[in-house]
């Protein structure tokens, strides 16, 4: 699936993208309450059998690009820098580092589930979403984007240095399979 929405600044600014990924998966979590309603009232015709589509792609297609850019390039750095610092602020982002893992593996097994859900609505075999599967996936994800905007972007812009940027920058672009000039062959996260 491809992504006409990556900001023009490409992977020269990683974290550029990082928000924009983040804006994406709002759009795509939101969407699936509009969804429910417009199934309650219409059932899985035409419109809801498109959305359905479009929210499952991206979260078989694109979210595990996202969330293997944070969890292969951009935290592994992260806690790199905080293994120095002996503050209360560096305890807390790594804790909160810690919580953000924990989530991305816990988000699986629910992701699966409003996965087979809309993958059902799609094919016209279900014309109802599960209330409370959607409504835990929506608001897990709501805390999610808001623990990350609110407590490691601001970190990141602070931490990784303009090495770390291009590496994952370059790292960003492999993953997604495009050409990216500055690419270098080993470029990853220290381990």
């Amino acid at each position: 699936m491809l992504d006409f929405n990556l900001p023009t600044s490409g992977f020269a600014q990683p974290l550029v993208i990082l928000q924009a990924c983040h804006e994406r998966l709002r759009r795509m979590v939101e969407l699936l309450i509009p969804l429910r309603e417009h199934l309650r009232e219409h059932g899985a015709d035409g419109p809801a059998k498109v959305t359905a589509s479009t929210i499952r792609q991206y979260f078989e297609n694109l979210w595990p690009l996202h969330e293997q850019d944070e969890e292969l390039e951009i935290l592994p750095r992260v806690r790199a820098r905080l293994r120095s610092r002996n503050t209360v602020a560096a305890q807390h982002l790594v804790e909160t580092i810690a919580t953000v893992h924990e989530q991305h593996g816990s988000f699986e097994p629910l992701r699966r589930s409003v996965m087979a859900m809309l993958l059902a609505i799609e094919t016209g075999a279900a014309q109802r979403l599960d209330d409370p599967a959607v409504q835990a996936f929506v608001e897990l994800f709501r805390l999610h984007i808001a623990l990350e905007e609110d407590v490691l972007e601001p970190a990141y812009a602070r931490l990784l240095t303009p090495e770390d940027l291009q590496q994952i920058g370059c790292a960003m672009a492999a993953r997604r399979g495009l050409p990216w000039p500055e690419a270098a062959p080993g470029a990853g996260a220290p381990r």
